[in-house]
């Protein structure tokens, strides 16, 4: 394992409820149990401190740090900048659970315990509200908010879709699982959605509603956090019956590896933005840090229950907030660049793992969001993934042409007949033969296009 540095420690009144992080690592925004957000530098310096007057439920800040939003538990909204001015304060008449910042700071997504979804822009107007049967638990925004996805305790995803309405907010799908929603993420364009469920089980699926896949975990998911791209699904589950544990998920392949972190809750995870470098921390009092290749890089012991974990966007910066009141911050840079060999290794051997999302089938061309610079590196030369799609549309052509032959072939049949320049009984025949054939392309057409087989990528 690579020796963990610690940069600086900082002993806050009351426990740690929430945590983000700048892009950069240069911010850290801290929520504690008495109400108060604080603002620290890269350096340890506490830049302000701002009291809430109310319990904090959810905060976020947006790509630099330029744009801060904090959600209270009395229904709440603060909206502040930089320098800890509160730009606007929104109320949403219900208690605050769960918020998410686009990106670039724009716009603001809150979910409260009475089931409302709503959207805000950065001067605090009231884009659209939408109501769910029961409480939200979860909501996240896909980096221009094109995209906004909420999870439920009816026990439902919903997906709603601001880039074809111009920021109108249709409801586009819903999955109903079979528990409640505990944690929902959605990646940077908006093409991929996960979510966790109280019968431990991860989905995972595409801006259509589509499921690529799902998984039953030991134990119920307690949080989860996605790459940008959408490629790495990286979940914390509560302990009890079974340990708890950190697990990877690949899109494609589902299940990577695990890790048994103890008989303690995995209380937070975080990603960074090539999905190489995640962070977890435990209520066994302890924070780590894995690569998807070598999986434990480091861990360390910290004062209190670690309900609260971010890393920076490059990895190189974890931080971490304990029920102790106790903030951390840690020094990756020596692991990320040891471990730098292994990660381009990886993404050269792998072409396609980052590769510019296709348009879907049944979506406009251009309706997925731009990618930003540190969503995923471009790829230059087709992978694996473009010569399978060169493979299904050939196949595709192939069975539409042979279609229309048959259709042709049964009009042409029923003519004949009709005409009596064939007997019955060999019209019928042909007829019967035909369809056989008909149904037959049918189901290649179903089985081979619609839902094509994935290839599996050499496990790491």
């Amino acid at each position: 394992m690579v020796e963990v540095r610690e940069v600086w420690k900082r002993q806050l009144p009351g426990a740690v409820e929430a945590l983000a992080i700048s892009l950069d690592g240069q911010l850290v925004l801290v929520g504690g149990s008495n109400g108060t957000v604080s603002l620290i530098t890269r350096e340890g310096d506490t830049l302000w401190s701002q009291p809430t007057a109310s319990e904090i439920a959810a905060l976020d800040l947006s790509s630099m740090g330029e744009q801060l939003a904090v959600g209270l538990k009395n229904g709440a909204v603060m909206f502040l900048d930089k320098a800890g001015h509160i730009a606007w304060r929104y109320e949403a008449r219900e208690p605050v659970s769960s918020l998410s910042l686009s990106r670039n700071g724009k716009y603001l997504l809150v979910g409260t315990s009475s089931g409302g979804i709503h959207f805000l822009s950065a001067a605090g107007k009231l884009v659209w509200s939408r109501k769910a049967r029961e409480g939200i638990t979860s909501v996240a925004l896909s980096s221009s908010a094109n995209y906004a996805v909420a999870g439920s305790e009816d026990s439902t995803i919903y997906f709603l879709d601001n880039y074809t309405t111009d920021m109108g907010g249709k409801m586009v799908w819903s999955y109903p699982a079979r528990g409640k929603i505990r944690e929902v993420a959605v990646s940077t364009d908006g093409f991929y959605t996960a979510a966790a469920s109280a019968d431990s089980t991860v989905h995972f699926l595409d801006k259509l509603g589509k499921l690529y896949w799902s998984h039953r975990t030991e134990n119920t998911v307690a949080t989860l956090a996605m790459s940008p791209s959408g490629d790495y699904l990286l979940v914390g589950t509560e302990g009890g019956t079974h340990p708890g544990q950190v697990c990877l998920f690949h899109r494609n392949e589902g299940l990577m590896w695990r890790y048994i972190t103890g008989e303690a809750t995995v209380g937070s995870v975080d990603i960074s933005s090539t999905g190489a470098f995640m962070a977890a921390g435990s209520r066994q009092q302890e924070v780590y840090l894995f690569h998807r290749n070598s999986k434990l890089v480091w861990k360390t012991a910290v004062s209190g229950a670690a309900d609260a974990v971010a890393i920076s966007d490059d990895g190189k910066f974890t931080a971490a907030g304990t029920r102790n009141g106790v903030v951390y911050l840690y020094d990756n840079t020596s692991a990320v660049e040891e471990l730098k060999p292994a990660t381009q290794e990886e993404v050269e051997l792998d072409s396609g793992l980052f590769r510019v999302m296709r348009t879907p089938p049944g979506a406009t061309a251009g309706s997925e969001e731009e990618w930003s610079p540190d969503a995923a590196p471009a790829v230059n030369k087709a992978g694996p993934a473009e010569s399978r799609q060169s493979t299904v549309t050939m196949l595709e052509a192939i069975v539409d042409a042979c279609l229309l032959v048959v259709l042709g072939l049964i009009a042409g049949v029923v003519y004949f007949m009709y005409h009596k320049d064939i007997a019955l009984e060999q019209g019928l025949f042909l007829l019967v033969f035909l369809l056989v054939v008909m149904f037959f392309l049918i189901y290649l057409f179903y089985t081979y296009v619609l839902f094509k087989p994935k290839k599996k990528r050499p496990a790491f």
